[in-house]
């Protein structure tokens, strides 16, 4: 399946925020066979025509948006960030009809709120390195998605906390 990764971070919180968590989903993806393409909003000028572009051009049958932050962890001012992660997903609905599916950090906190919030279509709770290229592979064999571990969907809620990798250098 071709797969659009998108990390929708676009802030600048303290430092550069690096989307190594989803370049890590990115290898998993790749290794189980697919073709990914990445896309890192953080440097992007108009990160939403960016969006359109890359659906555009790569025309993924997935969509895969990383949500690294809730807000900017400023105390004294702080900035809700998921109202542009909002944007995006609704770019890609604009532009495609594929499933979006949510993760990283920022997700993993509050699921079923972001999932409801973002109107994505599923979300992956915890390490997505195992659990998105198996998503992936349910998708593509037509399998039902409600019986995966660690996955929220809204008609089912979440399914089940998904087991941690025990040997990271797997």
């Amino acid at each position: 399946m071709k797969v659009l990764l998108i990390s929708a971070n676009t802030a600048e919180i303290n430092m550069p925020t690096l989307p190594l968590g989803l370049v890590c989903v990115a290898t998993a993806t790749q290794a189980a066979g697919h073709a990914v393409e990445i896309l890192d909003l953080r440097p992007q000028q108009e990160p939403q025509k960016q969006v359109q572009a890359a659906i555009e051009k790569f025309q993924p049958a997935v969509i895969g948006i990383s949500v690294r932050n809730i807000d900017d962890q400023n105390m004294e001012n702080t900035t809700f960030l998921l109202e542009e992660v909002r944007n995006v997903v609704a770019v890609c609905r604009a532009h495609s009809g594929v499933p979006i599916i949510l993760g990283g950090a920022g997700y993993s906190i509050f699921p079923e709120a972001v999932l409801e919030y973002l109107g994505a279509d599923a979300g992956i709770q915890g390490e997505g390195e195992m659990a998105f290229p198996a998503l992936l592979e349910k998708l593509q064999n037509k399998l039902k998605l409600s019986e995966m571990p660690g996955i929220y969907l809204p008609q089912y809620g979440l399914q089940g906390k998904r087991i941690f990798t025990k040997n990271l250098d797997s």
